[in-house]
């Protein structure tokens, strides 16, 4: 990527309260015109991050550039208004007592092109019709696209969105998604958008980063980290997975599950691998494994198989054998994911 795609660089970044490190080092790049997931657990550091991108945190050390201008330094802080950035929060925080058009036209006052512009963001975003409303009368991706609306009328070089969706019951998660991809992809936005959910960030992001403890362990388009982690705690980020234990000899990673290429130096090794890339067959047939348990997770069946000392996860959306009974475990050794035994990782995972 040239550097005049940049419009977000984070170089170097620390921050740190007392003796708890929040952020160690990170840097991350955003491209102009696209989509940034920032994926981690709970107080992995990702909103920390974020909170300095946007002015509202302080650094110890390193620098955030934006759209060409040094924003952050430990020495130097622009605020928030005067760096070019929208915030989307996870309350939507939407004033009550405005209309659609009064809160996204809020940080407008005083311009005379305010009316001009605020019409142009609602029917971009089709919410023309809805400008007189107000928030309590919305449905959730409707709020949603109010405060998006907001945080682009300012003409920001970057939206930042915060666990959008951590407030959304299920039944709303996927459409709220569904409509704040599609306007930011409308509105040619470039974004980051935190997030501790694999699946919204796998989604929504054309570029993803894995956080944790502070740390931007792994970067790369969401096919590519899915596909190829390199680390246990960059594949567990991005779903539910297996590890069973494995030695590599002349780079080749052998294990119960069968054998793989790897670059990594002789030695022991995990092989990992996803619930959903294991199948079951007739006994005889690959592994021999007892079924331990069975549950119901809708699309797809949760089955628990294990060999004696370890159990592993198998994700079927079919039939599944009955508890007790004996099965082959086959898995396409494409599939097997060879990472270091460094960072820890137990041989028993996978839900």
């Amino acid at each position: 990527m040239a550097m005049t795609d940049a419009i977000v660089s984070v170089t170097g970044v620390r921050r740190a309260y007392g003796r708890k490190i929040a952020v160690d080092g990170a840097d991350l790049t955003l491209s102009r015109g696209r989509i940034l997931g920032l994926l981690g657990a709970s107080g992995s550091g990702k909103s920390t991050l974020l909170r300095a991108i946007s002015g509202l945190e302080s650094i110890d050390a390193g620098s955030i550039v934006i759209d060409g201008q040094v924003v952050t330094t430990p020495d130097r802080r622009v605020p928030p208004e005067a760096r070019r950035v929208g915030m989307v929060f996870q309350d939507f925080a939407l004033f009550p007592h405005l209309t659609v058009a009064g809160n996204v036209g809020f940080g407008l006052k005083g311009r005379r092109d305010r009316d001009v512009v605020v019409a142009a963001l609602l029917t971009r975003l089709r919410l023309a019709d809805r400008a007189s409303a107000f928030p309590h009368t919305l449905s959730g991706g409707e709020q949603q696209r109010v405060a998006l609306a907001r945080a682009l009328a300012r003409d920001p070089a970057v939206i930042l969105l915060d666990e959008p969706f951590s407030s959304l019951d299920s039944s709303l998660r996927a459409e709220v998604r569904e409509d704040l991809v599609r306007a930011l992809r409308d509105s040619g936005a470039s974004a980051i958008v935190v997030t501790h959910d694999a699946e919204d960030a796998m989604i929504m992001a054309d570029d993803l980063a894995l956080m944790d403890a502070g740390r931007i362990i792994q970067t790369g388009t969401p096919h590519a980290l899915y596909t190829r982690p390199t680390s246990v705690a960059a594949a567990r980020l991005l779903g539910p997975l297996n590890l069973v234990e494995a030695g590599v000899r002349q780079g080749l990673a052998t294990s119960v599950l069968g054998q793989a290429a790897t670059i990594l130096p002789d030695g022991e090794a995990w092989i990992g691998v996803r619930p959903s890339d294991l199948r079951l067959a007739d006994a005889g047939t690959g592994l021999q494994v007892r079924v331990e348990s069975v549950g119901y997770a809708g699309k797809f069946r949760i089955v628990r198989v294990s060999n004696g000392p370890q159990t592993l996860s198998v994700h079927v959306d079919y039939e599944a054998p009955a508890i007790g009974a004996t099965v082959g475990l086959a898995v396409d050794t494409a599939r097997l994911l060879v990472l270091p035994r460094t960072g820890g990782g137990q041989a028993a995972v996978g839900r």
